[in-house]
């Protein structure tokens, strides 16, 4: 039987989004569930089995007609498809795409979720003129992908392209997420610009945040586009960081392109222009030619990576 179908799979601390693609037709059904976290995690793999087959039947789809099934986790995953721990979902080593694959009997494999937004993006996305891409993923943290001549490049670890961790200032005491201090993330999150934006406002008495009770990054971004100078300074600040670790991901990768992805890039050219300003003031000579582009997938970016890492995993 020919084999016309593939799920992408996009695994969050929160919830499961998943997408039925044809191989000729693309995404004909997208969805999502609350992810099973009980006791560490343990049912999600059987979760995502039940919704994929029950998807299938749904749509009298046969099994012996799924390509595969391709899974994207929020943690590294190594060059032997082995996830190396997933602190949000409560997994610590963990085969997963093996697991998937003894329940459902069809081909499985997993990647990274930055990893599968980039390859999502460099196929479907802004990236899909170019061979050679770096995405960067700014939201609650900040991930990054790179993507060589279409395929993902991993690392033996898994740790390839994660960007967010790039140490940028080696004078900070404050401690980031990971546990470690100065990194790229502690600043250019959502949380780091929000944290700037706070720390700050006191010296900024007319800035239109002053108004709000609480406030988003997505508020930052309205008043910024408003002309407000506390919002516009917290987005230089983080493109400054990203900016400076784009210019460091050039000089180890030269790629044709750089996405940016993320919560925070629906911001649009109040972060893109400083990442832009920065990237070309950092960057070695030619390198400045590099273009900057917004993601284009949104949160789909995962479950489109995930399919078409699953399609050609083997070749």
């Amino acid at each position: 039987m020919a084999k016309e179908y593939v799920f992408g799979v996009d695994l969050g601390g929160t919830e499961i989004k998943l997408g039925l693609f044809n191989l000729q037709k693309g995404l004909i059904e997208k969805w999502s569930v609350k992810t099973d976290k009980r006791n560490n995690g343990e049912f999600v793999i059987s979760q995502i089995a039940q919704e994929t087959a029950k998807k299938a039947e749904e749509k009298h789809i046969d099994k012996n007609s799924v390509l595969g099934i391709g899974l994207c986790v929020p943690g590294p995953v190594d060059k032997d498809g082995l996830v190396r721990g997933c602190v949000n979902i409560g997994w610590g080593y963990k085969k997963a795409a093996e697991e998937l694959q003894n329940i459902t009997g069809v081909k499985c494999a997993v990647l990274n979720d930055a990893d599968a937004a980039g390859l999502g993006e460099a196929v479907y996305g802004s990236g899909k003129k170019y061979k050679n891409i770096v995405m960067a993923t700014i939201g609650t943290g900040v991930g990054g992908a790179v993507i060589y001549n279409g395929k993902v490049v991993a690392g033996s670890r898994g740790n390839a392209g994660e960007i967010g961790h790039f140490k940028v200032n080696i004078n900070e005491t404050e401690k980031c997420t990971c546990g470690k201090c100065g990194c790229l993330e502690y600043y250019a999150s959502a949380v780091g610009i929000l944290r700037f934006a706070k720390e700050n406002l006191k010296n900024y008495n007319n800035s239109l945040i002053n108004s709000f009770s609480d406030f988003t990054v997505k508020d930052m971004a309205e008043c910024a586009q408003k002309g407000d100078e506390l919002c516009l300074a917290a987005f230089d600040m983080a493109g400054k960081y990203i900016g400076l670790g784009l210019s460091y991901m050039a000089g180890a990768f030269d790629p044709d392109v750089f996405v940016i992805g993320g919560g925070v890039s629906k911001a649009g050219d109040v972060i893109l222009k400083p990442i832009k300003k920065y990237f070309d003031l950092y960057s070695f000579n030619t390198e400045s030619e590099t273009e900057v582009l917004p993601a284009i997938l949104g949160n789909d970016a995962g479950i489109y990576g995930a399919c078409e890492y699953v399609i050609h995993k083997e070749d």
